[in-house]
Parts: structure tokens; sequence; C-alpha cells
């Protein structure tokens, strides 16, 4: 049923069509296997069918601490809930934890469409620092489970994580069905000439940029601006929400 829900919701959202909320899960199109785990890398997952399975990204930001979109966990009580982190694939490898507590933005809204989850143990793997909000045409790099498809209506999540080089775009590239994009808030990215970008399966991923050899996390994905053809996600702004953050889980590197 959950996956039924995200994806009428996801329907809706890309027709442009006004919704309460924002659009639930969206994954990579045009992405590429990616060829090692990330340690900080998260697929939230739930029981469907007697079997867990993934339905949304995450990213560890600390080593209990897991920041995704507050639209994934809605509703959700912590024992609905599963992490893998840091495996290549979502049904194996990595470490498996289990969920305390969800900790969603107080605000509640479409702009502030981040969440926190604590893990049952903290596990030893890398967390990702968060970034500086970048510049636009900044090189930037996303990375998901999911289908590589829109059109793929109640696909299997991709086996192997995926990902997919891209740049900070201005706001007016993300200006479509999915709502416009609140600048200081909100970060565009978006390959519109080979039509690739974030989709179903995708949401509360990381946005990652390159720095100083490494990766930062720059954004939380909540939502497209259309199509996942159209290549332009919208991102919760991880710079501009880390006081938030840190109240919640204490000061971080």
């Amino acid at each position: 049923m959950r996956r039924l829900g995200l994806f009428l919701a996801f329907c809706i959202s890309t027709i442009g069509l006004v919704l309460t909320g924002p659009p639930a899960a969206q994954a990579i199109v045009g992405g590429a296997n990616a060829p090692a785990p990330y340690s900080f890398m998260v697929s939230i997952q739930s029981v469907e069918d007697g079997a867990y399975k993934h339905f949304c990204g995450g990213s560890l930001i600390a080593p209990s601490w897991v920041v995704t979109a507050s639209h994934c966990i809605d509703g959700d009580q912590p024992a609905d809930l599963r992490l893998r982190v840091g495996g290549l694939r979502w049904d194996s490898g990595g470490t498996v934890r289990a969920v305390t507590e969800i900790v969603p933005h107080p605000d509640g809204t479409a702009v502030r469409d981040i969440a926190l989850l604590k893990l049952d143990r903290p596990v030893s793997g890398t967390p990702i620092r968060i970034g500086t909000s970048p510049a636009e045409e900044n090189p930037a790099r996303l990375i998901g489970w999911g289908c590589t498809s829109s059109w793929q209506a109640f696909c299997s999540p991709s086996d192997v994580l995926k990902q997919l080089d891209s740049a900070i775009r201005p706001v007016s590239v993300c200006s479509g069905s999915g709502g416009p994009v609140k600048p200081g808030w909100e970060l565009c990215t978006g390959n519109p000439d080979d039509l690739a970008g974030p989709c179903r399966g995708d949401s509360g991923g990381p946005l990652l940029v390159p720095s100083d050899g490494t990766w930062k996390l720059v954004g939380v994905f909540n939502r497209m601006s259309a199509m996942c053809e159209v290549g332009a996600g919208i991102y919760a702004d991880a710079a501009a929400h880390r006081p938030w953050i840190e109240s919640v889980t204490g000061p971080l590197p």
C-alpha cells in the first residue's frame, strides 16, 4: 500500500495538480551504477508483502543520526523502519540498524521537507559532513536507488546504487509543476541536455558537492519540478537547515 500511495502522489504532482504537501518518495534517471559504496548512504526500508523494501534514501551525518525528507516518514513510527547504511546494494552489505526516534522539522511545510532519524546503535561507517550552500553551476552528484524511468509505475528499486553527475542550477530551471523553489532554503539541480536527474525512489537522498578530495552534503532531495526525464530536482538546502539539525543531534563536524 505504501508503494501505491507514493506512486499516486508522484503522478498527481508531475501533472501539476495541487497537493496538500510535497510528493512522497521520488530514483536516478540516466544514472550509472556506482562503482563502490558510499559510507554515508542510507536505504530507508519498511515491510511490504512480508519483506523489507527500499522506499527512500538518507544520509548518515553522525554515528547515530540520519537526515532524510520528512515526507518519507510521514505517518511512520520508529518500529516501522529499518535502515541499511553504507551498502552498494539496498538489500545486502553495509550495516543494518533499527530506528528509535523520528524527528521531522517542526515547520512541516515543503520548504522544510527535512527530518532526522536516530539509530538504535551507532555505526562505524564515516558520516558525511554538511557543506556550505553551493553557488550556481557548482558541480554536484546525485546518488540513489529506484526506478530508472518515471513511467515504471510499480518498479522495484535498482539493485545497485546509481550515481549521476549534475550541477547546481538557477531556480528558474526548477520552476515547473513541483512548485516554486525557495531561494535560501532550497536548491535546484538539472541535466536538461541529457534529460537525466532524480525521480521516484530517491526522496531523502543526498545532493553532494566535491570538496578537498571528498564529498560534502549540501541537499536533501524532496521533489521534482516536472517529470523525471526533464532532469530538474529540488533539494532542501542542508546548510540552511544546519542550525535546526544541530539543535537535535548536537554539534556536527
